[in-house]
């Protein structure tokens, strides 16, 4: 029986993915001064914590099929081939655009930025992706520790908004009432926010999944599992609310249209889509809001866009993709985009609005906070666009009229990418993403 099991899930991947949804979250350098920094060496070790889990776990699995008398080819039988066939394209193209850089490796092997997102930072998020698109990883371990993960990082949260400061986190003469922008123990809300998008998504299908399952057996492990994650889900709906990224709420109203569309007749379901959008776009049109983002895009509507709307994001975008024909199919290599775009800036005279009305915005930026731009910009075209049909390959691996059917996995996927068009990678919430990315692909064999 033992051998069975070992033969069907992956023991050490499995636990390398509870390390990196439950424990990675909160690890952290005890400030917020060097915290990228520090997130990126935990990052590289937990890499290399994750190769050892999967010769493991590779070597357990040839073992047991020796005995049974089976060929080691089928080693990685079931693993999906388009997933790797993606996966190995946007490596392949990454690397060359870093090789047909105008940069010299000194710049984008570690990168330009101080968010490091350099062409090492790359093959670790695509070496997590392959490891656990080869690996079948048990789904109610990974529920327990990310609920474990998300709950203490909630703790912290609720002492800094009561004036403390555990883990020292705040250098001195900071806090929460000071810099209320900065937040557990990932740091900035908006990476914040995107962390527990992706746990959202998770924690909602992963508890649907264990409340179905305990209404046929009856078991006290599915019912365990299901208060697992309602718990889980609650801690990150109202962080979210309450860090009032506008982001995150979008993803989490996305999801909640996606999830909630599967409880109408399938011949409802788009009819119901195209209502629910053509009714947001009613209200947005005729009520402007009370400010921030329903007004901005009242206004948009309107044709009195702002380039300093989204918090600049506008001017960002739109500089962004006037550069991008410049070097449209390689981009400029990895995390070179504040080289450019800066100079893109100088040399042209263009200005991004220091602020808006009386509000001070960000008018210096190393990223151009929308991941498919950041992949337009620094790997090109090609590179977008694989990123762009991982995610919807694996959102859309099981569907129903068309609609995407979620698992667990996929869910936090999607949530993902809807904030991911207002965000960007870096290696406090991405080697999260591109594991969740990688166990969608293997989310039918992996409970």
């Amino acid at each position: 029986m033992m051998q069975e099991k070992q033969a069907k899930y992956g023991i050490f991947m499995t636990v390398a993915a509870c390390l990196w949804l439950g424990l990675f979250p909160l690890l952290q350098g005890l400030t917020y001064a060097q915290i990228t920094l520090d997130k990126w060496r935990i990052m590289i070790v937990l890499c290399a914590v994750t190769f050892v889990c999967f010769c493991a776990d590779t070597f357990l699995r040839c073992r047991a099929l020796r005995r049974e008398g089976l060929r080691r080819s089928t080693v990685f039988s079931g693993v999906p081939r388009l997933p790797l066939i993606l996966g190995s394209l946007l490596l392949l193209w990454t690397v060359l655009s870093c090789l047909l850089s105008p940069y010299g490796a000194d710049v984008w092997w570690i990168g330009a930025s101080v968010r490091r997102e350099g062409l090492a930072t790359q093959l670790c998020y695509l070496f997590l992706f392959f490891c656990f698109v080869l690996s079948r990883i048990r789904l109610k371990p990974v529920l327990f520790s990310a609920a474990g993960g998300v709950v203490l990082f909630c703790v912290v949260v609720i002492l800094q908004r009561l004036g403390g400061n555990p883990l020292g986190l705040y250098p001195a003469g900071r806090s929460y009432a000071s810099n209320p922008e900065f937040q557990g123990t990932i740091g900035n809300i908006d990476m914040d926010t995107g962390y527990l998008c992706l746990l959202s998504g998770l924690f909602l299908h992963g508890g649907i999944r264990w409340f179905l399952s305990f209404r046929q057996d009856r078991s006290r492990s599915s019912l365990t599992a299901f208060i697992c994650c309602s718990v889980g889900l609650a801690v990150s709906v109202f962080l979210i609310v309450t860090m009032e990224v506008q982001f995150g709420r979008i993803t989490l109203a996305v999801l909640a249209v996606i999830s909630a569309v599967f409880l109408l007749p399938k011949k409802w379901r788009w009819p119901a889509l195209a209502l629910l959008l053509v009714f947001a776009l009613v209200i947005v049109w005729f009520w402007p809001g009370t400010g921030g983002g329903i007004w901005e895009l009242h206004e948009i509507l309107h044709g009195r866009s702002h380039l300093s709307f989204g918090s600049n994001r506008i001017a960002v975008w739109k500089y962004s993709l006037r550069l991008a024909p410049e070097r449209l199919l390689t981009g400029g290599g990895s995390d070179t985009f504040v080289l450019r775009f800066n100079q893109y800036l100088h040399d042209t005279g263009y200005i991004i609005p220091e602020r808006q009305g009386q509000t001070l915005l960000p008018h210096y930026f190393d990223n151009p906070h929308n991941e498919y731009i950041a992949q337009l910009m620094n790997h090109g075209l090609p590179a977008m666009l694989l990123l762009i049909l991982l995610m919807v390959t694996s959102v859309m691996r099981r569907r129903e009229a068309g609609i995407p059917v979620l698992t667990p996995y996929s869910a936090a996927v999607l949530c993902y990418a809807v904030q991911a068009f207002f965000s960007f990678p870096v290696c406090l919430v991405a080697p999260m993403f591109w594991s969740l990315l990688g166990m969608s692909f293997r989310s039918d064999e992996n409970c």
